[in-house]
């Protein structure tokens, strides 16, 4: 029987202290609501999935589709006021995709949009279907702080569960219950479609509860499965930046030992944080403080420095990338060094065999093959061949007011095997051509032909003795 999936995504989140809708506040730089998208998608391809969406429903709408879930047939409904949780899956099962799941006589199951840790192998487990005759499945935990959890009430100890009743509902005695609801279901389509009709907000909040289906279904006899899951770090809830932080901490701390037990050698496996879309080859080595985040790529025997940040960076093999290092949205070829401190801004491209020294600023500029700019310089809107050397103190003067060819920022091309002394600047737009050589101290403001040497810097004269007559 086939399962569809409910997630519950309109809530605001008032406590995130967030302007973002709450399942789209990040956690481990994606939304929240996409690591409970992604482990859909690995346990049920092909499955339909309605998002409930309220607050910001546009934003939402717009991020999700940009993801591009190819193997989900999602659907989006307006929830326009909320008024709880089972009013949210009331507006999704009164709506077509609703009367679908209840016409193929489909199993739903309902998550919310705030649980981003749990795993690919709870949905699984949740997703087998119900046995005949039974209205749902109930997902619950033993925890020893029960505490902002509704409680699951059974007939006995061990007999059949009754009711859920929520922490703010709850009496004396019902709050000391440790076994709660993780506010994860699957529902027989028909049962929960005629249940959310039925639902009063007789209720401390004046909300419509979903788990009132419980006792509903306790009262009309029929069977309530349930499934105790013995990780309670995968059901964890996320309601402020201090559950958010608890999360993030978890989520990385399985991303960095997946990474080691795949031949990645992490020096401190509490001080590395890596983002789940990175991807790193075995034989890397990866030091104290390194982030790696968006979509990083890092080939084998490459080294990543203590306190190395890159975001969206493709590394090549046996490149190494020294403390403090950071780039974003470029690449580094293979067999290069770069760093202490250098920083690469989006669009630099490094060849390989190269060395972008310490305290070395690029931007949008493309280095070659055996390149050196070993220390304290800025390029920046330069192309810049193989062979070349760049002294210390090299800058690209990329800017001065004007916009040439509609671009504000002007262009440096440096061709193979030119010699760049120490302390030179070039005014772009120029070109030094092949084999030129630059006098260390020059400000170069024409471009410089093949095979030339320039010097542009005033005539030095030394007089005699004149230092005594300034003293």
């Amino acid at each position: 029987m086939q399962t569809s999936v409910i997630i519950l995504a309109a809530g605001l989140g008032k406590r995130m202290f967030s302007s973002l809708p709450k399942v789209l506040v990040s956690l481990c730089g994606r939304p929240m609501l996409f690591n409970i998208l992604d482990r859909v998608s690995e346990s049920s391809p092909g499955a339909r999935v309605a998002i409930v969406v309220g607050h910001q429903k546009e934003l939402l709408i717009e991020q999700v589709k940009a993801q591009k879930y190819k193997n989900l047939e999602i659907e989006f409904i307006h929830q326009a006021e909320q008024k709880g949780t089972g009013h949210a899956v009331r507006c999704a099962m009164e709506s077509e995709w609703g009367k679908l799941a209840v016409a193929n006589k489909e199993n739903v199951l309902v998550l919310p949009g705030d649980l981003p840790l749990m795993t690919k192998e709870l949905i699984l487990e949740m997703s087998e279907p119900l046995k005949r005759g039974s209205a749902l499945k109930l997902l619950t935990a033993i925890l020893p702080d029960p505490q902002g959890y509704g409680r699951i009430i059974r007939k006995s100890k061990k007999g059949p569960v009754l009711r859920i009743v929520e922490e703010k509902d709850a009496n004396a005695r019902e709050k000391l219950i440790q076994e709660v609801g993780l506010s994860i279901y699957t529902f027989q389509a028909q049962f929960l479609m005629n249940g959310v009709a039925a639902l009063k907000n007789t209720n401390a909040q004046k909300e419509y509860y979903l788990t009132d289906l419980i006792e509903m279904a306790a009262r009309k006899k029929r069977t309530i499965e349930t499934l105790t899951w013995e990780c309670p770090e995968d059901v964890r809830g996320v309601n402020n930046p201090y559950e958010l932080s608890q999360a993030s901490g978890t989520l990385n701390a399985r991303i960095v030992k997946a990474h080691a037990m795949s031949g990645v050698r992490i020096v401190d496996l509490n001080s590395v944080r890596i983002e789940p879309a990175v991807r790193i080859a075995p034989d890397v080595t990866i030091y104290p403080g390194a982030m790696l985040e968006g979509n990083t790529v890092i080939e084998a025997g490459s080294v990543i420095g203590a306190n190395v940040i890159l975001k969206n960076v493709k590394v090549g093999a046996r490149s190494e990338l020294k403390a403090g290092t950071y780039a974003e949205d470029s690449i580094i070829g293979a067999d290069c060094k770069l760093g202490p401190y250098a920083h690469l801004r989006p669009e630099s491209v490094i060849g390989d065999h190269t060395k972008i020294g310490n305290f070395v600023e690029l931007k949008k500029t493309k280095i070659g093959e055996h390149t050196s700019v070993a220390h304290l310089s800025y390029l920046g809107d330069a192309e810049v061949g193989s062979r070349v050397n760049i002294g210390c103190g090299f800058v690209t003067c990329n800017f001065d007011g004007r916009v040439i060819d509609g671009q504000r920022k002007h262009k440096t091309i440096i061709e193979d095997d030119v010699f760049v002394g120490s302390d030179c600047q070039t005014v772009a737009p120029l070109t030094l051509k092949k084999g030129s050589f630059i006098a260390s101290g020059s400000t170069i403001t024409q471009s410089v032909e093949e095979d030339t040497l320039a010097i542009a810097r005033s005539r030095q004269v030394n007089k005699i003795g004149y230092a005594k007559k300034l003293k």
